[in-house]
């Protein structure tokens, strides 16, 4: 049996670091934004290390297919849903496993697709039950459920964006509501607000409760307003400091460019200081607020308020074909919720939001068919309310687009919860899966810029390294013995259960085909993983675990 060879989860042995091509997460800045981790990432170089390394030159050869793809993608037609159940259920949760399997072939496509639509209807108190503190050897997140009067009481400052973060990941790992955290993520990007900017220690918490989490599968126009209204994305990008005589243009700007119309749609900068000037008064209750059970809620101050006529170009005009006027001395809020309304049916909006939708659950090719026709179903075809999220991923996800979908690269959190979705594992703390995170560039909420962390090929590939190491750290212990991450837990009896004795190669690749690819083990990865087990002579436990977690960081498990 081979025991010199495993990738050791406390970094031990010579730093292959170096040897890596390192860029894809180095934009984010999350790496020692509050020092919170530092020291070089490093593995051991052996046997399993030599196969990690093998595995990454095979995703960057995977990089240069997927570059050199060309020409226009079609749409299929008659397409047998029952063959796309691994396929839909990878795109809409966080990662396929057995339960997840077994829910699609009761339900089938569409019976699956509505089941996880309608959220409210599912069973979510496990999950909750963790978060609550009810399950023993896990503290509860007190803190995402506290209002803002609560929060500005709560010390140490770090515990609120510890906690929010806990409950992210756990949610993702066990909430049965999948799509639905699927969703929450997506806006969470889309209307991106850096925790650590400020008070957003305190107010990042409450939106994610109120407005992203509120709203995720709701209507995009009610997003829109909550998210113009949240506290926590005007003090990000002041709003709350801007009102007549002191005009900041932040918010106006990054909400046409970021979260509605898109950069290209054609307004101008005169347009970015009319609705400067429509919102207004639009602030929030500070810390100091009294009664102290507004502290940290909206607040529309009217004597702030640019009460003058304000004017907008043609782009802003869904009724004619002249400049939009806004009448001087709107009753209060007026002329903001116009705004609103413009923004959120406006088809710029409809087409931007939805081609960024297409994009996170179909593929960065994503024919343009397909964004018209989900642009038409956001718009719902001119007849009515607009902005149904649920309709538009309805259309995203039929079988016939689905059919036709391209790999799409995971990135850092999706792949790191993928695999704990797919093993047996139990999660009581995730502070060493953070840090991992944290190397990779991929902590929830710390994107520093408001356009939300990427979600390309090109920027994720770049950072390798991070991937290897965690699921060699998943699964092997540096001195070889199961499960090498603190809070996180491997149960090899489940892992291994049924295994001839003496183990085999041929058992433990079938058992990684079957937990973490469903039968779909691409045969160049089945032959890379045989080869490396056979080459440990007698093969033992800490092997099989090995090759489980070269198979995470290999090329197929980066993909879904």
């Amino acid at each position: 049996m081979n025991q010199g060879g495993h990738v050791g989860a406390d970094g031990g042995g010579a730093s292959c670091a170096g040897a890596v091509s390192w860029s894809g997460g180095s934009e984010s800045g999350a790496l020692g934004r509050r020092g919170l981790f530092g020291g070089a990432l490093s593995v051991g170089v052996g046997r399993a290390a030599a196969a990690v390394m093998a595995a990454g030159a095979a995703v960057a050869a995977m990089a240069s297919a997927r570059t050199a793809r060309a020409g226009p993608l079609s749409v299929s037609a008659d397409v047998d849903p029952g063959a796309l159940g691994v396929k839909l259920v990878n795109r809409i949760t966080f990662g396929e496993n057995a339960e997840e399997m077994a829910l699609f072939s009761v339900l089938g496509y569409q019976g699956y697709l509505e089941h996880h639509l309608n959220h409210t209807a599912i069973d979510d108190s496990a999950v909750e039950a963790r978060l609550s503190g009810q399950v023993a050897g896990i503290p509860p997140l007190n803190t995402i459920g506290f209002n803002g009067e609560q929060m500005y009481q709560v010390f140490p400052p770090e515990l609120p964006v510890d906690e929010l973060i806990e409950a992210t990941i756990m949610r993702a790992v066990y909430s049965k509501r999948q799509l639905f955290e699927r969703m929450v993520e997506f806006w969470s990007d889309h209307f991106s607000i850096d925790i650590l900017h400020d008070w957003g220690w305190v107010l990042k918490p409450i939106d994610d409760r109120t407005v992203i989490r509120a709203h995720a599968l709701g209507n995009f126009r009610d997003l829109l307003r909550a998210s113009m209204q949240s506290p926590a994305m005007m003090n990000y990008l002041n709003n709350d400091a801007s009102f007549a005589g002191n005009l900041n243009e932040n918010y106006s700007r990054e909400l046409m460019e970021l979260h509605t119309l898109g950069v290209d749609s054609g307004y101008t900068q005169a347009d970015v200081v009319a609705v400067a000037r429509c919102l207004t008064g639009w602030t929030r209750h500070n810390e100091f607020a009294e009664p102290a059970s507004v502290r940290g809620t909206f607040w529309y101050d009217h004597a702030r308020h640019d009460t003058g006529q304000k004017v907008l170009s043609p782009l802003f005009n869904l009724n004619g074909s002249g400049p939009l006027v806004i009448p001087a001395d709107q009753p209060p809020l007026a002329d903001g919720l116009m705004i609103v309304d413009i923004l959120a049916s406006h088809p710029a909006t409809a087409r931007f939001v939805c081609t960024k939708l297409a994009k996170r659950f179909i593929g960065e090719d994503v024919p343009r068919q397909v964004i018209d026709a989900a642009t038409a179903t956001f718009l719902n075809n001119g007849q009515g309310v607009t902005g149904d999220i649920k309709a538009v991923l309805r259309t995203l996800l039929s079988p016939n687009v689905l059919a036709d979908a391209s790999a799409k690269f995971k990135r850092p959190f999706h792949l790191m919860v993928s695999a704990l979705r797919a093993l047996p594992v139990s999660v009581t703390s995730v502070g060493a899966m953070r840090a991992l995170l944290d190397v990779a560039g991929h902590v929830p909420f710390f994107w520093a810029p408001p356009n939300g962390y990427p979600d390309t090929f090109a920027y994720w590939s770049g950072s390798p390294l991070p991937r290897w190491r965690f699921g060699a750290s998943l699964l092997t212990a540096a001195d070889g013995t199961a499960g090498g991450l603190a809070g996180i837990s491997v149960d090899t009896g489940a892992l291994l259960a049924g295994a001839p004795t003496p183990l085999t190669a041929e058992w433990v690749v079938n058992r990684i085909d079957e937990l973490l690819f469903r039968g779909g083990l691409p045969a160049a990865e089945r032959t890379r993983l045989t080869a490396f087990l056979n080459g440990a002579g007698e093969i033992g436990e800490a092997d099989a675990l090995d090759a489980f977690g070269i198979a995470i960081g290999g090329p197929a498990f980066q993909f879904v």
